[in-house]
């Protein structure tokens, strides 16, 4: 049977093609090393090696059997690192992220959570055949309108807005309502989303006509296309939540003169190489973070700190 020891023998005889360099550093006596060689060919029923000018090579079937040893040893390494990295000394929460905002669920959760010492595994929403595999999650992140009354809850309210490129020069000076009376195209988010659904809502109540130009699996994708000017999209912004704010922000203060020459001060907020521009009648939505069925018993701590007592 090959062991990880002849995996490496085999990729060391072709590095040194010496049997003493070999057996030192595997720290084994040269003839331990030319007893695994003999079993080696034994197992494989072929020649691997021959002796030329006191050196070791690799017969044509050894070479063949050297790039699996290659390839053996890196899913061995990685295989360790991922161990020593799930090993029992590390606490791990499994979160599940059922929104179409990840990026900003993950890093307000990140915010939250750590001061209690967890590593972080984020999953999407997916099929029940993978939810099997990964087990029940820890907690959960959905997209509600408002705060619930129950316990086993804590809740991220956002303002919604319109994203635009920053550097675009056609989009630079615009309003979000201008944006909208020009027919510039929306990146929206697929169907089903919460998000979505506030946004054709607030569409409807006021009798805007928005042009799906294209649709995006999350906000992160709507962000990056609206910054290239192919757009705009309308994202959440976190930003009231404090310190909770998961993105670094940069706030320009622009001066807007009025017809009776009054300077009215309206603040934009530039993310990421997008302008977010308050829509007006600003439609309700936020995130929930959602106790799974085992936290509490996971850690009754962490369960009532977050979520307090039934």
């Amino acid at each position: 049977m090959m062991t990880i020891v002849k995996w490496r023998l085999l990729v060391l005889l072709e590095r040194h093609k010496k049997v003493t360099l070999v057996a030192q550093e595997l720290g084994l006596k040269q003839p331990t090393v030319t007893f695994h060689m003999k079993k080696m060919e034994e197992e494989w029923e072929t020649q691997l090696f021959h002796t030329k000018t006191g050196r070791i090579l690799l017969t044509d079937a050894g070479r063949i059997l050297h790039r699996f040893a290659l390839q053996m040893l890196q899913l061995h390494e990685e295989a360790r690192q991922e161990m020593n990295l799930r090993g029992p000394a590390v606490k791990r929460l499994r979160i599940r992220l059922d929104v179409p905002c990840r990026e900003e669920a993950a890093a307000l959760a990140g915010l939250l959570l750590q001061p209690f010492g967890y590593a972080l595994s984020f999953t999407e929403r997916s099929s029940e055949h993978a939810d099997t595999e990964q087990g029940e999650p820890d907690l959960l992140i959905r997209e509600v309108l408002q705060p619930s009354l129950s316990n086993g809850m804590h809740f991220w309210k956002a303002e919604l807005k319109l994203g635009v490129s920053a550097s675009h020069s056609a989009f630079s000076s615009l309003s979000a309502q201008e944006l909208m009376d020009a027919g510039v195209g929306w990146i929206a988010t697929e169907a089903g989303s919460l998000l979505r659904r506030q946004s054709l809502n607030w569409a409807s109540h006021r009798q805007e006509r928005l042009f799906e130009s294209y649709t995006v699996p999350d906000t992160g994708t709507a962000r990056a296309m609206a910054a290239q000017g192919l757009g705009f999209a309308i994202l959440p912004d976190f930003s009231l939540n404090g310190g909770a704010e998961p993105y670094a922000q940069t706030i320009q203060t622009t001066q807007t003169t009025q017809t009776t020459q009054t300077a009215q001060t309206t603040q934009t907020a530039t993310l990421n190489g997008v302008r977010l521009l308050p829509l007006p009648a600003t439609p309700a939505y936020g995130l929930e973070l959602v106790a799974g069925a085992g936290l509490r018993q996971l850690d009754e701590a962490l369960y009532m700190s977050l979520f307090g007592g039934e």
